[in-house]
């Protein structure tokens, strides 16, 4: 009987540490969540570079055909304007205007015919999608070897993504049910 006694103060006294180093193990796990979420969140916000608000408005924009996407981060790594705050420009003579390098020569007139500025980047993506709902990719193949490699690897990134985020739900689902069965034993000692 006094050993019984013994092994049950003795289960008591390494019980409670255990209970509160699963808890803070649980709480720090759980909060190494936020943080994460929180500190990437805020980043964003305060360091968000034009390339990035591009890359954010055609995610908007051309949600429904990402191939758009991928051909811009090709064409001008998603940027219309320079560092300096100039349109971008490139190709042969710098005739290639913005985020989807059109040839102004060909393309300024027949975009600013329909009411778009290609110089603008809201301009500039509004006839990328009249070119595009006219004549698909066509107008890019130039560098189709880069956005179909990208829009693939894009593709893939999600798929992973998706994987990553069930991966972290299941730990939260056992998180919580460990929790749970703490707080049931925590209820039955008192």
């Amino acid at each position: 009987m006094v050993r019984l006694n013994f092994v049950h103060v003795a289960t008591i006294g390494i019980l409670q540490p255990m209970k509160r180093t699963f808890f803070i193990f649980c709480f720090l796990l759980v909060s190494g969540f936020a943080p994460a979420a929180l500190a990437a969140s805020s980043s964003t916000v305060a360091t968000t570079t034009p390339a990035q608000a591009t890359e954010a408005a055609m995610q908007e924009y051309f949600a429904d055909t990402p191939v758009m996407i991928e051909i811009a981060r090709c064409e001008s790594k998603l940027r219309q304007y320079t560092d300096s705050g100039n349109v971008l420009r490139g190709g042969a003579g710098d005739q290639m205007v913005g985020v989807f390098q059109f040839f102004d020569r060909y393309h300024e007139d027949a975009a600013a015919e329909l009411g778009h500025d290609i110089s603008t980047r809201e301009g500039n993506l509004a006839y990328a999608r009249h070119v595009y709902t006219d004549q698909g990719t066509d107008p890019w193949n130039s560098s189709r070897d880069c956005w179909e490699t990208s829009n693939a690897a894009a593709t893939t990134d999600v798929v992973e993504s998706d994987e990553v985020l069930r991966q972290k739900i299941a730990l939260l689902e056992q998180i919580i049910t460990l929790l749970q069965t703490l707080l049931t034993l925590r209820q039955s000692e008192l």
